[in-house]
């Protein structure tokens, strides 16, 4: 996924890393969450975000969207969400700029399916350093992600 990101206030496209930067030194209490969602139809949609949350002020979302064939298996599409989401963390890490969340669109009861991938998601994004959320806790950029796919 090319990860060319946009203000989901304005539409427009944003350079990632300056305008996050940016953002936080005009709002210094903000936490940032990271997630993806995706959806199946004819294709599969995926959309990554990255909330950045300042109390008293709300959040400002940047997001990406990407389209490809339909991905039929299960695992791998929901593996393919935490791939994108963690990806998007390093760029942000990489650039000084640390997540304090993962949030993770699995369930941890098992009569739900995506609570097949769970464990295996939970401790790949710990082992790279990140702290990762799952529903119910997973709420803020999960959900975005899941309004933005549809």
């Amino acid at each position: 996924m090319e990860l060319k990101f946009k203000s989901l206030s304005t539409r427009k496209e944003v350079d990632l890393i300056p305008y996050v930067k940016d953002f936080l030194a005009n709002n210094l209490d903000t936490t940032i969450y990271v997630g993806c969602d995706s959806q199946n139809e004819r294709y599969t949609t995926y959309a990554v975000v990255i909330v950045l949350h300042n109390p008293g002020k709300g959040g400002h979302v940047l997001y990406t969207k990407d389209i490809v064939n339909r991905i039929p298996d299960r695992f791998i599409r929901l593996w393919n969400e935490v791939e994108y989401s963690l990806q998007t963390a390093v760029i942000l890490s990489e650039n000084g700029i640390n997540p304090n969340y993962i949030d993770l669109d699995l369930n941890p009861d098992p009569k739900y399916k995506s609570n097949q991938v769970l464990r295996a998601a939970l401790g790949y994004i710990e082992s790279m350093g990140y702290t990762p959320r799952c529903k119910p806790e997973a709420m803020v950029a999960s959900y975005v992600a899941d309004a933005i796919c549809k």
